[in-house]
């Protein structure tokens, strides 16, 4: 007679859970190894895309130094990956200090690569329609080419303005044509200038606008900043235009929000929507209290805003109001534009 066994059958369901625990485990080890290999593929081979900018590399700089410059600067995505590649691919031994071009689109192991060959050439700056002369300062600053109070120095130098425009202007606000440019890495800040204001004398010479012969150019041009940043639609630049002129025939003050944007920009504030105290703000530059235009632009407009101040259309109407749809509605009665402000400030 054979002894009971009380645990006959057991063993088989124990092993079975085992071997579905193990292949759960196995699995979730693949999973992870294949995660950790994929987000590696992605620091390492996956481009980014960054402004271009100067580095300095300083005497004794390691890898670890330069892997938190770049990453501060949005250039690299991981400064432990950066370090670890650099290593591997012996970075440390090949370093030379001096100012090296970085940004742009590449990847981690690309990124490496311009500091192994000392790309010290040029840097790319892209400068959008638009972009205020303070802003544009801020750029050229953040690409490491130039400091700020260096720039702003000889922008509103008085002699160096007209010697580069031959207008007596306060600086060089509306004369920075918008456009992609290439600077080398010992640039002035003098050739700096130089090239963008020569870039907006030329693509007006091509658009056939003379501005010496041009009546009133500068005013031309502080209309066509607000224009600018009034809409970015060329279909509705020249509408605009035209309101603005026919505000100032009737010696209507202008009320364009940009020009209180203008003021709040050195301060730091951006809204949406201003508020009352925003437009109560004292300045020359505030078209909601001072009648006629600007002392000087509000920004470097493109050459469409030049042209539709140039070529306004023809019409009654003397308001606007954003639909919230990033157009603008038209009309030529303070009674229709108090109606159209009430719809679309309720969609708001």
């Amino acid at each position: 007679m054979e002894p009971i066994n009380k645990d006959h059958g057991q063993f088989p369901i124990l092993n079975f859970r085992f071997s579905i625990v193990l292949k759960y485990l196995l699995l979730g080890i693949v999973l992870a190894l294949l995660i950790g290999v994929v987000n590696i593929a992605w620091l390492v081979f996956s481009p980014l895309a960054s402004e271009q900018m100067v580095l300095k590399v300083a005497p004794g700089d390691n890898a670890r130094a330069i892997a938190t410059k770049l990453f501060d600067n949005g250039i690299i995505r991981s400064r432990r990956m950066f370090i670890l590649m650099a290593k591997l691919r012996g970075t440390d031994r090949k370093l030379h200090a001096g100012a090296y071009s970085f940004g742009g689109y590449y990847d981690l192991n690309q990124t490496i690569a311009l500091l192994e060959q000392g790309n010290t050439e040029s840097i790319r700056i892209t400068f959008p329609e638009g972009m205020s002369l303070y802003k544009t300062l801020k750029r050229i600053e953040r690409s490491g080419l130039a400091s700020y109070d260096s720039l702003y120095i000889a922008a509103t130098d008085t002699a160096f303005v007209y010697r580069l425009t031959g207008f007596k202007a306060e600086s060089l606000e509306g004369f920075l044509f918008p456009d992609t440019y290439r600077f080398g890495i010992g640039s002035s800040v003098e050739s700096i200038l130089s090239a963008q204001v020569q870039e907006f004398f030329g693509q007006l010479n091509k658009a056939g606008i003379d501005p010496i012969q041009t009546k009133d150019f500068y005013r031309v041009l502080t209309l066509a900043s607000i224009v600018e940043k009034e809409s970015a639609h060329p279909d509705e630049r020249v509408i605009i235009a035209g309101v603005f002129l026919n505000r100032m025939k009737i010696n209507m003050r202008l009320e364009s929000c940009p020009t209180v944007d203008y003021i709040l920009e050195r301060r730091g504030v951006k809204r949406e929507v201003l508020t009352q105290m925003d437009i109560n703000t004292p300045s020359p530059y505030n078209t909601y209290l001072k009648g006629g235009l600007p002392p000087s632009p509000i920004c470097n407009p493109s050459l469409e805003a030049i042209r539709a101040v140039l070529k306004p259309a023809k019409s009654s109407y003397l308001y606007f109001v954003s639909n919230r749809e990033g157009r603008n509605d038209f009309s030529s009665s303070y009674a229709e534009h108090l109606r159209k402000k009430h719809i679309y400030n309720r969609k708001r």
